[in-house]
């Protein structure tokens, strides 16, 4: 039978004075923060508007609220406010917000585990918590960011769990929770540029100075030499001690000066030399040079860049491959044209100078969300395939679109295509991956690390590690390289490997949620499509009390059988409309018997398809849900006007009349009070002006002939609607809601007359008959003799 809608608010559900109250003062707030403390860094305040949005419980990744910002460059601090408010008087809740820049932030509640070769890339999110209240006070959250990456930053931000009641909405006070952001930027406008490769003496007579360095592509590593400082003040006066108090270089994003930190400082005097050096830098990106100094001064400094030809190439080079028998393949490519993808592509580099050439990765797009394939590109195909040589690595590298990209999972999976059998030597392989900068090419005796550890992939021509796979849930926006490096052992000693190409097998996809199968998220989850205005990203929703990134950690799974027992109740137990309808149609209610035979069919798929495991749907979700609230109103409806015990005529009116309302009433709302209470508030009345008119008919009060029966009945109806409105939450639905369904069929067997009179002419008398047509002026056609005789008990002396 029916249940309450569930359904997600989506933007904010409050008044428009709220809101502007709310915007003003958290404006007024945060500008007064800023303002008061001491600015510092040469940095200018820019707000940008304020955001806001719904606080959910965290169900699943849709129920989280996204917000994006965009952070321009030569920004020296950001700093987000954030108020978390109820509109009523509701209890205090725990709110999680995380910030990220870049890409969304891979948020695992209650530290749920995921597969193993999952890396989250959550280094730089930033996770804070905060408490609603109701009133504006002390409620602020105050999350500076020092040195931001530019460009766009995600907030995330969810309700912890509770047990929340499962009632009919307008019942009681209605929680909504919103969250208000707002964020600021100190932002430095004016930046001198440093050329490269000349001395240039800078002057300054700011205390914080910024200068910046351009640093193209095909740059291998470049040096920056700071020296020669010295104050430029006009005095006789003697002032020792360092004239640089802190000199720091920053990549993207600007440094950032901190007074509490004076012991990290770089102090320079005039003698000294600050050297930086990047082995591996970003590329075609900025560097800041930051010069902090209490006096005037100037100062030497020269940007030493060492560039090789790294040649970008499209069309890798190709040799003949080791296996003779293979030949290539056509298969249609994913934008329509074809290509060959079973051919081997040797990537070799024969000179032993230090640059390494680049392979970029041609992009095949899929016609679904998030779904591509980055392959090498030959003369004649594309290809997965590639040759390696422990003379020298390669390097390939592949992008990744703002926006467009973030919102599925990179995918790298690599296998070894050789085991023992082809060589007596151990083959290792070594694939590390790195964003923004190429991985640093360490000495042939370290080859077996990597920068960062979490993701490297090993391979082996053990029959334990053929095959290796990273995934990347929302990866950043960038260029992506990938550095593959080959070595051979023999008795753990390294020594050159016997064969000159080795196979090696590199899949780089953008997926879906985890990977493109129907089974994306195991067995206990499915991928959603979650639009949020602009923003579009996928996630897994987990059933069966699985959490995590990929449904996978079973601390608090729900078993096969308790899944399987929870479907059961729910639709098994519309089965105790069975006696109301074989009591409504052996007492010839049988427009009643039919809709309580719809109830109970509209239920029992209602609740089979609204499931998340154990699911069936004979029609779409939204017609199921529509027809279970329409019919189990409408039983309440004709049970009501039943019991009022109408003429003929009357009785079909009446029956029309309440289609008409409840059809409207659903339709403007399901879970609305109005849509249920209107029906039977009506349905009451009509009983109650019924029996009041069979009064004054016969000018007596009587009481109902069957008045245990019928007070059994309304108890019944009672303790079902006060567990429906009082008792359910989301923990007890499947018990108390399977509980309102056999009370409530129950109730309707005590409620329906004991016989239904329009349909009953045999055995009246003639007087009975004429007092019919006596009172057939009036409203309700009342045949009194039959309800005193049938219906009613005798009067009292």
């Amino acid at each position: 039978m029916f249940k309450t809608e569930k359904t997600k608010t989506i933007g904010l559900n409050k008044s428009q004075l709220w809101r502007w109250y709310c915007d003003y003062v958290s404006r007024l707030f945060i500008f007064i923060f800023i303002t008061a403390i001491h600015i510092d860094n040469g940095a200018c305040i820019i707000q940008q508007a304020s955001q806001s949005g719904a606080l959910h419980t965290f169900k699943s990744y849709e129920d989280v609220l996204m917000l994006h910002f965009n952070v321009p460059k030569q920004v020296v601090r950001a700093t987000w406010q954030f108020i978390a408010f109820s509109e009523n008087e509701c209890p205090r809740r725990t709110v999680n917000i995380y910030l990220k820049p870049g890409s969304y932030p891979a948020i695992s509640v209650n530290n749920a585990s995921h597969l193993p070769q999952m890396y989250t890339d959550n280094n730089d999110t930033i996770q804070v918590s905060m408490v609603t209240d109701h009133h504006l006070i002390n409620i602020a959250k105050i999350v500076p960011v020092y040195s931001p990456e530019p460009g766009d930053w995600f907030v995330g931000a969810y309700l912890s769990h509770w047990d929340k009641d499962v009632h009919q909405k307008g019942l009681g006070v209605d929680c909504t929770y919103n969250l208000v952001a707002l964020a600021l930027w100190s932002e430095t406008v004016t930046i001198e540029n440093i050329p490269l490769g000349y001395q240039v003496e800078l002057k300054t007579s700011e205390t914080i100075s910024y200068f910046k360095i351009f640093i193209p592509m095909n740059t291998l590593s470049f040096q920056i030499d700071v020296w020669g400082c010295s104050i430029s003040l006009n005095t006789t006066k003697n002032i020792r001690g360092p004239c640089i108090k802190n000199v720091s270089v920053k990549g993207k994003s600007m440094p950032y000066n901190n007074h509490s930190e004076a012991n990290s400082h770089v102090t320079l005097t005039p003698v000294d030399t600050y050297t930086f050096e990047d082995s591996s830098p970003f590329q075609d990106e900025w560097y800041y040079l930051m010069i902090v100094s209490n006096n005037p001064i100037k100062f030497n400094v020269k940007v030493t860049v060492t560039e090789c030809l790294i040649k970008t190439m499209e069309e890798s080079p190709f040799r003949q491959s080791p296996f003779k028998n293979v030949k290539g393949k056509f298969s249609k490519g994913f934008n329509g044209s074809e290509y060959k993808e079973d051919k081997k592509v040797s990537i070799l580099n024969d000179n032993r100078e230090t640059c390494i050439p680049r392979y970029q990765l041609v992009r095949i797009k899929e016609n679904s969300i998030f779904s591509g394939d980055y392959l090498f590109k030959s003369r004649e195909w594309l290809t997965s395939w590639l040759t390696l040589s422990d003379r020298h690595p390669i390097v390939t590298q592949f992008d990744v679109l703002p926006l467009v990209d973030i919102g599925g999972t990179l995918s790298i999976a690599a296998s070894l295509e050789m085991d023992k059998v082809m060589t007596k030597q151990r083959v290792d392989v070594l694939i590390c991956l790195n964003r923004g900068r190429v991985p640093r090419v360490r000495e042939p005796e370290e080859m077996n690390k990597c920068d960062n550890v979490h993701t490297t992939i090993h391979l082996s021509n053990d029959k334990s590690n053929h095959f290796n796979s990273l995934l990347i849930p929302y990866p950043k926006p960038d260029t992506w390289y990938i550095l593959l490096h080959a070595r051979c052992l023999v008795n753990g000693f390294k020594v050159r490997c016997e064969m000159e190409e080795i196979m090696v097998l590199l899949k780089i996809k953008l997926t879906p949620c985890m990977n493109r199968s129907k089974k994306s998220c195991g067995d206990y989850g499915e991928c959603q499509e979650i639009h949020k205005g602009l923003l579009y990203y996928t996630a897994c929703k987990c059933y069966g009390g699985r959490q995590g990134l990929t449904c996978t950690d079973a601390t608090n799974a729900m078993s096969d059988f308790a899944i399987l027992l929870e479907t059961l109740l729910l639709t098994l137990s519309n089965l105790f409309f069975i006696p109301a309808v074989y009591i409504a149609l052996r007492r010839k209610f049988y427009a009643e018997g039919f809709v309580y035979i719809c109830t109970m069919l509209f239920s029992a798929f209602y609740h089979a398809c609204d499931q998340n495991f154990y699911s069936y749907c004979i029609a779409k979700y939204e017609v199921l849900q529509y027809c279970d609230f329409f019919s189990g109103i409408l039983s309440f409806w004709v049970t009501l006007i039943a019991m009022a015990n109408l003429s003929k005529n009357y009785l079909a009116f009446f029956h029309v009349f309440g289609v008409i309302v409840i059809t409207i009433g659903v339709q403007s709302d399901k879970g609305g009070l109005l849509s249920v209470s209107c029906p039977l508030v009506i349905g009451s009345i009509i009983v109650l002006t019924s029996h009041v008119h069979s009064c004054f008919m016969i000018k007596q009060f009587m009481l109902p002939k069957n008045k245990w029966k019928l007070t059994f009945g309304l108890i019944l109806a009672t303790i079902g609607i006060l567990l429906f409105c009082l008792v359910e939450t989301e923990s007890n639905y499947k018990y108390v809601h399977s509980a309102w369904h056999a009370i409530i069929a129950s109730s309707l067997v005590l409620l329906l007359p004991a016989n239904n009179e329009n349909q009953i002419h045999n055995g009246r008398t003639e007087d009975d008959m004429e007092c019919s047509e006596s009172s057939s002026s009036s409203v309700f056609h009342i045949d009194i003799a039959s309800y005193r005789h049938e219906h009613l008990v005798e009067p009292a002396d």
